[in-house]
């Protein structure tokens, strides 16, 4: 096996840590997770565009106090490089009320390699339409796979 092969399985560790975070609404820990560079980026599922460290923590504050969720991976895609891992994911971001419809949502996590740890240089969030949703729901009840 080659040795950097731990290394992108690291990249791992970081998201799970950020859906930790974001569960916990712990906006301290979601901070701690960015590339300490002010180019950062996050496109919110609600459209909402966050340029630069504080705007993202300022964003995700409003949005994550206001609005609690859990988001669970529905389908991973990995693409990596040295230096760089890019996630494409399908995600259930699931509000605290058990009765409330989770929302499908498409999310891309751009992580750097940085000082010999995985950071979130960039992640753009869009909500799936509900056509598409209603099609990727069938395939997983199905068993035909999520994106397949």
């Amino acid at each position: 096996m080659p040795r950097f092969a731990h290394i992108f399985e690291a990249a791992a560790d970081t998201l799970n840590a950020y859906y930790q975070a974001v569960a916990e609404v712990n906006i301290d820990s979601l901070m701690g997770l960015w590339i300490d560079e002010e180019f950062v980026s996050f496109i919110c599922a609600n459209g909402a565009h966050l340029h630069g460290l504080s705007n993202i923590r300022a964003g995700l504050t409003t949005q994550i106090e206001a609005n609690p969720v859990s988001i669970e991976p529905l389908d991973i895609r990995v693409y990596d490089s040295l230096g760089t891992v890019v996630y494409a994911i399908v995600e259930a971001h699931r509000p605290v009320d058990p009765a409330a419809v989770p929302d499908l949502v498409f999310t891309t996590y751009v992580m750097v390699h940085e000082r010999g740890e995985w950071r979130i240089a960039h992640i753009h969030a869009s909500r799936m339409p509900d056509d598409a949703a209603a099609q990727f729901s069938a395939k997983l009840r199905h068993g035909q796979g999520a994106l397949h």
